[in-house]
């Protein structure tokens, strides 16, 4: 019985602490063979069968690098390029890896190598030489790559704008289940570029990318049945996109639940949803809080978080509005000194965009020597009255402004055509909230709603 016991426990002992033996007694077969060295360091790089170890996986991929194959030299590439765990990160050596992997014609390889030429990484930026090795990928059969070239033909970039080309690469790519070339596609049919405009088959599309989790296609699937008044499966898509922090979507979770669309009005869920978007860089939402904080509708009003908000908003765009109201808060006084120099170089910054009330305050300021205004009664007895209005967001269709470095590969796609990341011009619709009275003179000078007419929505990068 004893025996049987220590058999037993000597049995436990060679599978738990030798769980590995019987994998490295099969990687000791052809070890000098360069695929069979490849694939083992695969098993490393992916803890198959093996404790993970890119160092170790690093250490096969070389052996086999080293005799000219060219999978190996573009994995040991790819770990030089990232730095993954503890291995020492180069662009100079996943340059040169990439260059050889590329000459054997490696699709994956000639891809990343043309984003390094793009970004002067490791090498002179050349362009033409990063076209060359994109469409060389492309041809080769890399889905990112024939994407990229979608990009390249839609947006202009590299090559002359294009839409029948670019719809040709984004059908390769889709045809590879690329999901960002099938959210572009979905563009495509919206705008009507190259092909007849059809909302169904963009929708259809949207989905689809949706389905595979592209975050952009869920926005924008979101913003389709906002714009629809349709804001329970609005609010279903934005979160889904919110989930994963997208900022955009964030906001727009942030508007529902402020103005109560869905007949469910949460002012605590609002400011949280604004806060994350704030905080993910949305500079709609830094005027919404801008806003809320200047009625006090939900929360106390707080003119010195007010302005900052607003200040946030103005300074990171050229959003008139936000710049219109930061001239207003220093004309008055509000939340900050009374500072007329302040307010006229604000009121400038939105009356060259056209703003009328900034025009009109302008016509005020002007004539007159600014630092002895101060305590003119025509400042102390003015003071717009500011009205939340709920509006209606009319998410118009986000013209596609890509970014030139949506040719960098599945992390660098369109800004709004790859990444549609734009969504403009948000909701006109007018509910009428309370006007603020004048402070000092009783009078309403102007109502403002509380959503801009044209707002910039970035949803997120690809």
């Amino acid at each position: 019985m004893k025996n049987i016991f220590y058999v037993f426990i000597a049995s436990l002992i060679l599978v738990f602490s030798n769980s590995n033996l019987y994998s490295a007694a099969k990687i000791n077969i052809n070890e000098t063979d360069p695929i069979e060295q490849y694939n083992i360091g695969l098993k490393y790089y992916s803890g198959d069968e093996v404790k993970q170890n890119y160092i170790t996986a690093g250490e096969w991929f070389r052996k086999s690098a080293n005799q000219g194959y060219a999978p190996a030299q573009y994995e040991l590439a790819g770990l030089y390029a990232s730095g993954a765990g503890n291995f020492k990160q180069s662009d100079r050596q996943a340059f040169m890896l990439y260059t050889k992997a590329a000459e054997q014609g490696h699709a994956k390889a000639q891809f990343y190598l043309a984003e390094m030429y793009q970004n002067a990484r490791a090498t002179k930026k050349d362009d033409k030489k990063a076209l060359e090795l994109y469409e060389k990928s492309a041809v080769n059969g890399c889905g990112d790559a024939q994407r990229v070239m979608g990009d390249c033909y839609y947006n202009g970039v590299l090559v002359e704008k294009d839409y029948e080309k670019a719809y040709k690469w984004y059908m390769k790519a889709k045809e590879q289940n690329d999901e960002k070339a099938v959210f572009c596609l979905g563009n495509m049919y919206r705008d009507g570029q190259y092909v007849k405009k059809d909302m169904a088959k963009a929708l259809d599309l949207y989905k689809e990318a949706a389905d595979k989790g592209y975050t952009p296609a869920e926005c924008e699937l979101g913003n389709y049945y906002f714009d629809r008044d349709n804001h329970k499966a609005a609010m279903d898509w934005y979160e889904k996109a919110a989930n994963k922090g997208n900022s955009q979507a964030e906001y727009y979770l942030g508007l529902i639940y402020y103005y109560g669309y869905t007949g469910y009005q949460n002012y605590s869920y609002a400011m949280e949803y604004l806060r994350r978007a704030y905080v993910g860089g949305s500079e709609d939402a830094a005027f919404m809080l801008g806003q809320i904080y200047y009625d006090g509708e939900g929360v106390d009003t707080n003119y010195k978080e007010a302005l900052e908000y607003y200040k946030e908003a103005a300074e990171t765009t050229n959003y008139d509005q936000a710049q219109y109201m930061v001239g207003y808060m220093y004309l008055n006084g509000e939340g900050t000194k009374k500072d007329l120099l302040q307010a006229q170089k604000w009121f400038q910054k939105a009356a060259d965009q056209g703003h009328e009330g900034a025009i009109e305050k302008l016509k005020y300021l002007s004539g007159e020597d600014l630092s002895q205004r101060a305590g003119l009664s025509i400042f102390q007895s003015t003071q717009t009255a500011v009205t939340v209005s709920s509006g209606t967001k009319t998410v118009s269709d986000a013209k596609n402004t890509q970014n030139a470095k949506t040719v960098q590969s599945t992390k660098n796609t369109q800004n709004t055509k790859s990444t549609q990341n734009v969504k403009s011009a948000q909701s006109t619709q007018t509910k009428t909230s309370k006007q603020n009275e004048n402070k000092s003179s009783g009078t309403a000078e102007q109502t403002k709603s509380s959503t801009k007419n044209v707002i910039n929505s970035r949803i997120g990068d690809k």
